[in-house]
């Protein structure tokens, strides 16, 4: 009788092996389901801001793909900064990249950041429509301070001036939407610091690259309001530059900047399928110039992470 109760035991044991091992498998089809049901919702996140528990991070040598940018961008002086980051590692290029540099056009995205938070703390799901008023009319850059002075127009309208046309009088018409909590809100989540020169915004390339991050591992905004920014970057007005570097067909979440057309600034994220990467550039130079270290950067950079999907 000893003896048949230890085979009970065992029988038993083997059928609890293979009634647990049959739950896993329905656990991981389930999860497996709902990530890839998350991935068709929000593509431009972080898989890790989709399942935390995400551990499938690769790890990559960029020791040559750093020495080709350093033999390229050396001789540029301090009148170039890149910043790369290798989104699944971590892993980072950077050449200048702690400079300092006027911010301009840059600020649009923590402004609208801003903006989105303001409207998920009080549970607004409509945007109002506003008047533009006087002191926002901006002619500096874009095209919509040619409505003049009392023009209607929808806050979801100025969002897409803002980030898709680099508007100044949009930018104007959401910072007068938002109070000063709601923009520090951002800027602490983004854990960079507040630095000015003579009352102007200055940021460096590696800081602004932390703004982005921030929409992509949506540590700041909801995951609705991270993917929504970041879709609206990926159609901007303005590709000539870091783009122009990437094949047609490969998103780019990117947002320019331009100080006096002496200074060329374009910031991105590049969804290479599996291998995303954040790259910065600063040109102090004309446009012509700026548009040739950054392309040959961007196509070295691309070229180096699309080989590694292979």
């Amino acid at each position: 009788m000893k003896g048949f109760g230890v085979v009970i035991l065992i029988i038993f044991f083997i059928l609890s092996l293979a009634g647990n091992f049959y739950l896993f498998q329905l656990w991981q089809k389930a999860s497996t389901n709902r990530i890839g049901g998350l991935r068709e919702k929000y593509p431009l996140l972080s898989a890790r801001a989709l399942n935390p528990n995400n551990s499938s991070d690769l790890g990559v040598n960029f020791l040559p793909l750093r020495e080709a940018i350093h033999q390229q961008v050396d001789p540029y002086s301090k009148s170039f900064a890149v910043y790369f980051e290798y989104l699944p590692t971590g892993t980072t290029i950077g050449i200048n990249e702690d400079s300092n540099f006027t911010a301009e056009s840059l600020l649009k995205v923590p402004v609208v950041m801003a903006y989105f938070h303001k409207k998920e703390q009080l549970g607004i799901t409509e945007d109002p429509t506003v008047a533009i008023a006087p002191k926002e009319l901006n002619s500096k850059f874009g095209s919509l301070y040619k409505k003049g002075t009392g023009y209607k127009i929808n806050l979801s309208d100025a969002v897409k001036f803002a980030l898709q046309k680099s508007d100044n009088t949009a930018s104007l018409i959401l910072a007068d939407q938002i109070t000063e909590n709601d923009f520090q809100f951002v800027y602490d989540g983004l854990d960079i610091p507040e630095t000015t020169d003579k009352n102007t915004p200055i940021i460096t390339a590696q800081e602004y690259a932390s703004i982005l991050k921030a929409l992509y591992f949506g540590s700041v905004l909801s995951n609705e309001d991270s993917e929504y920014i970041l879709q609206l970057l990926t159609h901007t007005d303005y590709n000539s530059l870091l783009p122009g570097g990437v094949p047609k067909g490969i998103p780019v979440a990117h947002k320019i900047g331009l100080v006096n057309n002496q200074i060329y600034q374009d910031c991105g994220i590049v969804y290479v399928p599996g291998r995303p990467y954040a790259l910065c550039m600063v040109s102090k130079s004309n446009f012509k110039t700026a548009q040739q270290r950054m392309h040959t950067i961007s196509k070295m950079v691309y070229g180096y992470v699309a080989k590694l999907t292979n």
